[in-house]
């Protein structure tokens, strides 16, 4: 049987997982883009207590194998807490009831044996391996960096532009110029032409706007169908979103220490909480402190209904509201979500952030 390579969606991930893949000279196939009925799918097969992302990937596992795919590639990270480290076993275990012939195969710990032996195997030609792999991974790399480049322009535009609705188009076509190219010659000259088409954009520079972190688990806030699109509905309100999590960080990783997380658990969280949960919740805590003292206007966070992580971090969020006084507001995220609700309670928060932010100038 011939390998067709899958993944769930975790934001614009697909583009950097495609590239790699097809460098290795294997077989991709992303799934349709999430939808109501990925959403349903997931639904309907987990366990009742599975967390929102369990859901969505496990949706967008079943599309994808609807369409001839026979391997996933699942995200597994490390055991602990998270029960991120197990969602692919359940979930080749439902596929499987589900009657799919399939491959799984979880992203972790054993990186170095999918590089250099799996992908070697469901590769058309394994000659010069290392070789490929070295040219793939820079390809990769130097995606996933353009394409948190974009995602920040997408941030701090947004809100300023006059022409509405001119942001998301360019957008759209930056990351199209980044999934057209194949070379790293050929990034560099994307990366030229994305910067000089979102300088391009007509923006009111004077216009009066709220800054506003977001933090919370790290699928919630990659994933715009698992959040609702909310940095897009916060920049419509003339909000600047400052987002910190990147699909690029996340690999990085997987090579190299992340120094800045280093630096937040052991000299700024370290004094809420003394022992990891697992999760983003040192994150979400460390950075609601550092861009408080920043000034900004508010925080939102963001977690899948029943996560253990980002309710011990939400369970301290009082104390820093009230010791820096600044105002948060936080989502619970599962496929009955109600996206009126959401819009409600931002304009609400936008609102209260705008009087307080004038009694406090006045």
């Amino acid at each position: 049987m011939k390998p067709i390579i899958t993944s769930p969606h975790m934001g614009n991930t697909y583009i950097a997982v495609k590239a790699f893949l097809e460098t290795m000279e294997c077989k991709y196939m992303p799934p349709p883009p999430t939808s109501r009925r990925t959403i349903e799918l997931g639904a309907k097969y987990s366990p009742e207590f599975a967390c929102f992302p369990y859901k969505l990937t496990l949706g967008n596992m079943i599309e994808a194998l609807e369409r001839g795919a026979n391997i996933i590639l699942m995200a597994a990270g490390k055991r602990g807490l998270c029960r991120l480290a197990y969602y692919h076993i359940v979930q080749e275990k439902t596929l499987k009831d589900l009657d799919f012939n399939f491959e799984m195969v979880g992203l972790g710990e054993n990186i170095w044996d999918v590089l250099f032996n799996k992908i070697k195997e469901w590769s058309r030609d394994s000659s010069h391996h290392f070789i490929k792999l070295v040219k793939a991974t820079r390809i990769t790399f130097r995606k996933l960096k353009l394409i948190k480049r974009v995602e920040e322009y997408n941030r701090k535009i947004r809100p300023y532009e006059i022409e509405k609705g001119k942001t998301s188009k360019v957008y759209e076509k930056s990351l199209k110029l980044i999934d057209e190219a194949k070379t790293l010659s050929q990034l560099r000259e994307a990366k030229y032409k994305i910067d000089n088409l979102f300088s391009s954009i007509p923006k009111d520079p004077k216009r009066r706007t709220l800054k506003i972190l977001v933090v919370g688990e790290f699928f919630c806030c990659l994933e715009p169908v698992a959040s609702h699109y909310i940095e897009n509905v916060l920049g419509n309100f003339g909000v600047e979103v400052t987002q910190n999590m990147s699909s690029y960080r996340l690999a990085k990783g997987f090579l190299f220490p992340d120094l800045k997380k280093w630096w937040l658990n052991s000299f700024v969280v370290k004094k809420y909480l003394k022992y990891r949960g697992g999760g983003e919740e040192r994150r979400s805590l460390g950075e609601a402190e550092i861009y408080a003292k920043k000034g900004y206007d508010g925080v939102i966070a963001l977690k899948p209904f029943t996560c253990l992580p980002e309710n011990t971090a939400e369970a301290i969020f009082p104390y820093l509201r009230e010791k820096f006084k600044i105002p948060i507001l936080s989502f619970s995220l599962d496929e009955n979500f109600s996206e009126i609700n959401m819009l409600t309670r931002i304009e609400s928060f936008i609102d209260m952030l705008k009087r307080r932010k004038n009694v406090s100038r006045n």
